[in-house]
Parts: C-alpha cells; structure tokens; sequence
C-alpha cells in the first residue's frame, strides 16, 4: 500500500519527466509573439476563431515585465474571475479564452518559465473552464511537483498536464476541445 509520501515522489517523477519533454526554449519573445500572431491570423482566416484580426493584433501584446530580461506575452486580459466583459479571444462557438506567457531572455536560448492558458466554455456546458498552468520554478506547487498542471473546470482542482508548449496548448484552444453537438447525459 502506497502513502502521501510515494505520493509526493510520484508527483516529483512525473513533473521532471513532463518538464524535461515539453519544448520550452525559444528563439526569442519576439520570435514566439510571432508565432501566435500567425496562428491566431490563420485560425481567423479558416473560420475558427470570431475575434476580428485587429483586435487580435490589439490584445496580443509582448512587454517586459519589472525583472530585467523577462518578457510577458499576453493574449488578452488576465481573467481569473472569468468575467466576459474583459479583453479576451472568442472561438466562432462561442468558447472564449485568453493567456499569458513569460519568457526568460536571460539565458540562451530564452526559456518559457511559466504561463497560464484559460478557456471558458459555454454557459450550458457542465465544464466551465480548463486552465494550464506552468508555474515559476520555485512556487509552492513546484514544491507538490505540480508546476506543469491542468485545472478542469475548478480552481481548487489540479492534476499533471500532458507535456505542452504553449503553442500546442493554442492550437488545442483554436481547433479542438469543442463543445459536442449531442452531450452525454
């Protein structure tokens, strides 16, 4: 029988596998803006994404943060409180979902060392939200061995997320996770 302390080393063991898997160096924050910029656009022009292509321009922004060297990419608005009314992207079903990034440009090549990625789904649908989280290294759920970690649908509820990077997590938001035309009951 297993207890809380193989518990805690399974979540470490998992957490380093993830982590040492998930493509998180890039280019530059430059570079990686690029890259969403162009998926939005494209997923705009094929009809899965309704926000328009200059507000796409307008809520995608890369700025530094107060640390020298980190640079904060941001789809839209932080939005915790899930409230509509907040700069966001919205899918052509009505789904909605926006992000922040932050890139470590310290070191060579620049590293993604946290990001958050909510997408809200629609008021009927049982599942409210679905969140990927890539906390700062040394938080507190680093220290739980959960840094990389979904939240599905509750705050209060994490698990180990599949090994993403921060584009594939887009394109998952852009292209897949819809809402199914016959729900089961």
């Amino acid at each position: 029988m297993s207890n809380q302390s193989d518990w805690v080393q399974i979540c470490e063991d998992v957490q380093a596998r993830l982590l040492k898997i998930t493509p998180l160096t890039v280019k530059s924050a430059k570079v990686l803006r690029s890259e969403i910029l162009k998926s939005l656009i494209a997923a705009r022009d094929d009809k899965f994404l309704k926000t328009e292509s200059h507000q796409i321009h307008n809520l995608l922004k890369k700025t530094p943060s107060k640390d020298k060297g980190i640079i904060e990419i941001t789809g839209g608005k932080r939005n915790f409180d899930r409230i509509r009314e907040i700069p966001h992207f919205e899918r052509c079903d009505g789904c909605w979902f926006d992000f922040a990034i932050l890139v470590d440009e310290n070191i060579k090549p620049a590293e993604i060392i946290a990001f958050d990625f909510e997408i809200r789904f629609l008021e009927n649908n049982p599942t409210k939200f679905l969140r990927f989280d890539l906390n700062l290294p040394e938080h507190n759920n680093d220290d739980k061995g959960k840094r990389f970690h979904i939240h599905p649908g509750n705050d209060d509820l994490m698990i180990h997320a599949s090994p993403m990077s921060p584009l594939e997590i887009l394109h998952l938001f852009l292209y897949d996770l819809k809402i199914p035309e016959r729900p089961r009951s």
